[in-house]
């Protein structure tokens, strides 16, 4: 048996009308409503104004033509039945007529109590505002007023007709009159808003509605092929959208296979690099028994053999060391250029005595980066310059560091005086195992550690210039 009153029961409803609430469809909804309430006060003002001075110009018009029967001669008695009869019929205790300055009483019933208090309602030279006003006084007024009110007249020439009656009729036709206009002016609107409703559901409202709720099943499976992003010809913004998450998703699917594939190509060189270095370190064995040969020919080739044996197990080593992608996040501190280009410059060009270090920094200027990895980074800039100019024997081999602060950033400059990168490798300067002097052995994987190093701590590295009179990397990172 259930528990109406159990909050378990309750949660339910409560959190699927909570749900419709925050929706679009639930806001969309509460807009048509609040729409529909205001159109139907801007219709009901003016109409209740207009009703309001319909029915006083109606008795007006009565009272007056009862006023011009009684000006035809007939019998004094049936004169008096008549003009009761008619003032009775137009609901007025006393019709006069103002002409020419004058005012002449036209009608009055001399059983109508005398009342000292009257509300004046002109509508000779009456605005807009006035009338609804006095609509509105006469919709919420006190019982028992009495109105004097004023009009040109319809039949004849004068200055005003002024008639004086109860308010109390006026009042019931008033509010009869809110009642059924209420009513049939808010079924209409309803009936409109509902239309709106439909529409504009229908048009942007179930459109999101799929695009959302595709976009939620592609967040929680997105490599699911099954899902499928709705595609439409609209053009306006929810159609763009359509086409853009589709186009997205698409993209994002091929990135995932290509990232699976390269997952699985990493775990296989992963298996093949770590036989190949058992296999070099044969090799490495039996390159250094063939280096005390006795034959002279052996010997001078040993050491080429040897070289080749190292720099093929440092590629092994290194390919495992960026495929691991353990990189740890950086650690951001205040970090004094000069000093980090001093300590990463003396750790590079060990190798290079004849490359000459220049630096050109601005004093005192301090960047934001973790240490360890700018260390990094200039080492590997450091000594590619250093090798460049190393052995493609330069005549200049003065290697400049120069670093400057521009607008709240860290510029440092690393220019060698080597002989360039070449053309065809320019683009693809900075991806893995792109080497740009693979005659000395590289990896090609020093510039891509050094970018993903940059990035990581909010910085960017790029190649500036490169030719035959030498070649520029450029280090950006926040100015401390």
């Amino acid at each position: 048996m259930t528990v109406s009153g159990d909050p378990a029961q309750r949660s339910g409803p409560w959190r699927r009308a909570r749900e419709f609430i925050d929706s679009l469809a639930g806001r969309l909804l509460g807009l048509t409503a609040l729409a529909v309430l205001i159109g139907e006060i801007f219709v009901f003002a003016p109409a209740l104004a207009g009703f309001h001075e319909a029915w006083l110009r109606e008795r007006i018009n009565l009272a007056q033509i009862a006023s011009l029967a009684l000006s035809v001669p007939t019998d004094i008695d049936m004169a008096e039945s008549l003009e009761f009869d008619l003032l009775n019929n137009a609901e007025v205790q006393r019709v006069a007529l103002q002409r020419e300055g004058e005012r002449i009483l036209l009608l009055e019933d001399p059983n109508a109590p005398v009342t000292e208090k009257l509300v004046t309602y002109d509508y000779t030279n009456a605005s807009g505002y006035q009338r609804f006003k006095w609509a509105v006084e006469t919709f919420f007024a006190p019982p028992g007023r009495v109105l004097r009110v004023l009009a040109r007249p319809r039949f004849e020439d004068a200055e005003f007709i002024e008639i004086v009656l109860n308010e109390a009729p006026l009042k019931r036709a008033l509010g009869d009159f809110a009642e059924r206009f209420a009513r049939v002016s808010m079924l209409i609107l309803i009936f409109a808003g509902t239309l709106i409703y439909i529409a504009l559901t229908a048009a942007f409202v179930r459109p999101m509605r799929e695009l959302t709720q595709a976009i939620e099943r592609f967040r929680d499976r997105p490599e699911d092929v099954s899902i499928a992003f709705p595609r439409s010809s609209r053009s306006d913004e929810i159609g763009r959208a359509q086409r853009a998450a589709a186009d997205m998703a698409e993209q994002v699917r091929n990135a995932l296979r290509q990232k699976e594939r390269l997952a699985a190509l990493g775990a296989a060189v992963a298996r093949i690099g770590h036989d190949l270095r058992n296999m070099l370190s044969t090799a490495q064995l039996v390159a250094d028994r063939l280096a005390q040969s006795q034959d002279p020919a052996v010997r001078q080739l040993a050491p080429r053999l040897e070289r080749t044996i190292d720099r093929a197990a440092g590629l092994a080593a290194s390919t495992l060391k960026y495929g691991r992608a353990d990189e740890q996040p950086p650690v951001l501190g205040k970090v004094v250029v000069a000093d980090a280009v001093e300590e990463a410059a003396a750790d590079a060009l060990i190798s290079f005595p004849a490359v000459k270090f220049k630096p050109d920094i601005e004093r005192g200027l301090a960047c934001v980066a973790d240490p360890d990895h700018l260390h990094r980074i200039l080492v590997n800039l450091i000594r590619n310059a250093g090798q460049a100019m190393a052995e493609h024997n330069r005549k200049d081999k003065t290697l400049v560091i120069r670093a400057w602060r521009m607008e709240g950033r860290c510029e440092i400059e690393v220019i060698d005086h080597g002989p360039g990168v070449r053309e065809n490798l320019r683009a693809r300067l900075f991806e893995p195992f792109v080497s740009a002097a693979p005659e000395a052995g590289g990896t090609g994987l020093g510039l891509a550690i050094a970018r993903e190093l940059t990035r990581a701590m909010g910085g960017e590295l790029v190649l500036t210039r490169t030719g035959a009179e030498g070649t520029t990397f450029q280090i950006t990172l926040p100015a401390a």
